[in-house]
């Protein structure tokens, strides 16, 4: 390949994992450039899978041709050493599945059956990846604002919680113009349905959902009074006696956001005050009724993870008065590709899925599947008229602040 060649490949809409893949030798421009993040190359050619280069250089504020520039003098010196062969960008992601840590390896293995099993239309080339959110979580939603054409996006994309594809950045581009489409072409089961989770405007596709509850230690409640409802965790008896999912300067955006709706900005200072721990689920589960002085004597954690509590006899898990918190699992399905990637659509919203989902305790809205929740169960959704009517973007960013203020 010459060096005119290659030039006509490279372009700002090249995918990172392409442009490491076949010119490793860049890695070298972005270090001295100020990405000393991408130093773990592994990780980068994760998220470069659905990242553009035109898309990390804008939210970093850098000059996309000067950047081009250095990278094709460097492209240009070591193709003179064939160490470069001619690849083409034409084969890109177009199915991005980040799922949270209990779904993750039960649905990539069915998904994988079901590829190697099925007869997919010929002229569906699928090229897929499946991740666990928490590897990914902070590096690729902070790009999801960047976006600005339908192109930068696979054609489906899979996360958790209510996160920036909720933001008004993202709704304004792509949401509000009928870009994604409802792929779930079902009824919710009466229970579900009555609590209204299914997008009513059909962009948005519900697959399952996490529940949050809480999880008391006995052994340092002490004399304080169990709580019952969300409310109650802003007592000043709970100071600095509650863990929640987050870690360095991010947390639980929607526990935040379910907090702020009932009690406002005095409540999430608050909670602030009640907080001490940000912490993985899974550490939560670990130490509750452990004995240990750094257990804390509340844990919000989800559902599935109170079933790894060895502890048992030393904790009580409260389902709230007030409701379970719902942290969506939501899938978006391009408008355009919804009937060509139909066979993949019904995969995740079938009932195959929809028992995974069920077994891992994430309760899923299709009528064939048993959720296996007590019928005395009560979910909060935070509801669709405030994910509407807020600019959720900055009102995370403003909820966190005040939060931490008073960590």
């Amino acid at each position: 390949m010459t060096v005119g060649d290659c030039m006509n490949k490279l372009n700002s809409d090249i995918f990172l994992s392409d442009v490491f893949k076949h010119y490793p030798g860049t890695m070298e421009v972005f270090l001295a450039n100020g990405f000393d993040d991408f130093a773990d190359s592994d990780a980068f050619m994760e998220i470069g899978e659905f990242v553009k280069l035109k898309t990390i250089l804008k939210a970093r504020k850098i000059d996309e041709k000067g950047f081009l520039k250095l990278l094709e003098d460097k492209i240009s010196s070591d193709l003179r050493d064939s160490k470069y062969h001619q690849f083409s960008i034409n084969d890109k992601l177009n199915m991005l599945a980040l799922l949270p840590c209990p779904l993750k390896l039960p649905i990539e293995e069915a998904f994988n059956r079901f590829i190697g099993e099925s007869k997919l239309d010929q002229k569906v080339k699928l090229n897929y990846l499946i991740e666990g959110n928490a590897n990914n979580q902070l590096s690729y939603y902070t790009y999801v604002d960047q976006f600005s054409n339908i192109g930068e996006i696979p054609d489906i994309v899979i996360s958790p919680g209510i996160n920036s594809f909720y933001y008004n950045s993202f709704v304004e581009k792509f949401i509000d113009r009928g870009l994604f489409v409802d792929a779930a072409q079902y009824a919710p089961n009466e229970r579900l349905g009555k609590i209204g989770i299914k997008d009513p405007k059909g962009n948005y596709t519900i697959i399952s959902m996490n529940l949050l509850v809480m999880v008391v230690d006995k052994l340092s409640l002490g004399n304080n009074s169990m709580p019952r409802e969300w409310g109650d965790l802003l007592s000043p008896q709970f100071e600095k006696k509650i863990a929640i999912r987050g870690q360095n300067n991010f947390f639980c955006e929607t526990t935040l956001l379910t907090i702020y709706k009932y009690f406002g900005i005095e409540g999430i200072k608050k909670f602030g005050k009640s907080v001490k721990y940000g912490w993985h689920p899974a550490q939560m589960a670990k130490m509750a009724g452990s004995g240990s002085q750094d257990s804390p004597t509340i844990s919000i954690m989800p559902y599935f993870y109170t079933k790894m509590i060895k502890n048992k006899e030393n904790v009580e898990v409260i389902w709230p008065l007030d409701g379970a918190i719902i942290s969506p699992v939501t899938m978006l399905v391009k408008a355009d590709k919804a009937e060509q990637l139909k066979q993949v659509t019904e995969f995740f919203t079938g009932p195959e899925v929809g028992r995974i989902s069920a077994a891992a305790s994430f309760p899923t809205m299709h009528p064939d599947v048993d959720n296996n929740i007590p019928e005395s169960a009560v979910f909060n959704w935070i509801g669709w008229d405030v994910i509407k009517q807020n600019d959720l973007g900055n009102l995370v960013k403003v909820l966190n602040s005040e939060f931490m203020k008073c960590l």
